[in-house]
């Protein structure tokens, strides 16, 4: 590969050409009507190591207040975003789907022991034809870096064509209404990897055997995509307007490690934020944490994911599919082996990060717990890595935006269980 390709900085396009208004009021969104985009931005100076001041709102993101936890009073402060934009209740709810992949009902979003309209849910019946999942609604990103800057921005609509919805495509192409993802991380029940509360997580399966626990609950099912994953990253430090995301959200379990497998090495039993809200955390180490109605983003266990893979170190994407666990048909979007010598297995503090239209990944290794990235990187440009992210119960402040590139599919250990997400039907 030659050398890294920077865009034009939007930011001062849009600005130079403000005076085409004709041509942004003909912006059409997903409804095929003309009507106000909006697009919630930030961008990331490279040079600035304060996780926090380093990001700056950007478009109509400007002068809204960022959300974060407050731990002191046990609740989750919006600012600007509570049912709002894509954190509104209508684009993120909690709901449970059936195994041919259609929405069965919502669940009350502050207990999913209820339904909704106030009845018993199935959230916690092993029996249901289905599991609990996250909706994901809509969306467009757009995600590109110049020589001082990276940015990230979130859009109702496709604003221009470097906007994207991977997010949501499925493995032919066809853009879904939105995703739905795991609420809890899976556990295997009758040899079916399952989203149900009160159960205890999966563990010791290698990548395969995960996939096809995962596909047994029907042809729509599937591991959490990285682009699904990356997403919702990119929500997370968007509404935060920050890179360190444990300071925002929580800290999860991420010191809970037990030497003892009949306490499940220390990882939580599902569920137990069940009563908390769209959004909770802690700043204590070993209790969970929960965004957009999804538990353990990170801690407690590594989330297997596919459609990112580190073949002798060369980074490779798949937008949306079809997903192996080789590479092969994926995008390259960075070497490390080229850009920075790597030749052996290497790990540290993320400090530098690429910023392209299929992702940001970290690709350097002089930061800190508390600089830049706040979270660990680690590759073995030897193998081809399926990547594993988040960090586990005993990884400590290593855990967060941890991506690891280090092991192959035949990897299996109690630390690592799969993600699980399933894309919306089509609409009628």
């Amino acid at each position: 590969m030659g050398e890294r390709i920077y865009f034009a900085d939007k930011e001062t396009l849009d600005k130079t050409h403000a005076n085409t208004e004709a041509i942004l009021a003909a912006v059409e969104g997903d409804d095929g009507k003309h009507k106000n985009n909006i697009r919630l931005g930030i961008k990331i100076d490279k040079n600035n190591s304060n996780p926090k001041t380093r990001v700056e709102y950007l478009y109509d993101a400007v002068g809204m207040t960022p959300a974060a936890m407050d731990y002191s009073n046990g609740v989750f402060n919006y600012g600007s975003w509570e049912n709002e934009y894509f954190a509104a209740k209508d684009k993120n709810y909690a709901c449970m789907v059936k195994f041919d992949g259609t929405e069965d009902y919502k669940l009350n979003p502050n207990d999913y022991s209820k339904k909704a309209d106030g009845t018993e849910s199935d959230v916690a019946n092993v029996a249901y034809g289905g599991n609990a999942m996250a909706a994901f609604v809509g969306g467009w990103l757009c995600q590109y870096e110049t020589k001082t800057h990276e940015y990230i921005i979130w859009s109702d609509v496709q604003y221009d064509d470097s906007y994207n919805c991977n997010h949501r495509k499925d493995q032919t192409g066809a853009i879904r209404p939105g995703f739905y993802r795991r609420i809890y991380t899976p556990t295997l029940y009758n040899n079916v990897a399952r989203s149900i509360s009160g159960q205890l997580s999966m563990m010791g399966k290698n990548a395969t055997q995960e996939r096809n626990y995962i596909k047994a609950n029907g042809s729509e099912w599937e591991h959490t995509s990285w682009s699904e994953y990356n997403y919702i990253i990119c929500l997370l430090k968007i509404m935060a307007k920050t890179d360190d995301l444990k300071t925002a959200y929580g800290n999860g379990n991420m010191n809970g490690y037990v030497n003892d497998s009949a306490q499940h090495y220390g990882v939580l039993q599902a569920g137990t934020l069940n009563d908390k809200g769209q959004f909770f955390g802690y700043n204590a180490n070993n209790k969970q944490v929960k965004v957009f109605h999804t538990e353990a983003p990170w801690g407690d266990q590594w989330e297997r994911i596919i459609g990112l893979i580190c073949d002798h170190g060369k980074a490779k994407i798949s937008a949306y599919g079809p997903y192996n666990f080789t590479g092969e048909g994926y995008t390259e979007v960075y070497d490390y082996v080229e850009k920075n010598g790597i030749t052996a297995a290497t790990g540290g503090w993320a400090k530098d990060s690429i910023s392209t239209e299929l992702g940001r990944l970290p690709i350097t290794w002089s930061g800190a717990s508390n600089t830049y990235l706040t979270a660990y990187f680690y590759i073995n440009p030897t193998i081809v890595a399926v990547a594993v992210l988040g960090g586990n119960a005993g990884d400590g402040a290593r855990c967060g935006f941890y991506v690891h590139l280090g092991n192959s599919a035949s990897y299996a250990n109690w630390s690592v269980a799969p993600g699980l997400s399933c894309k919306m039907p089509l609409a009628a």
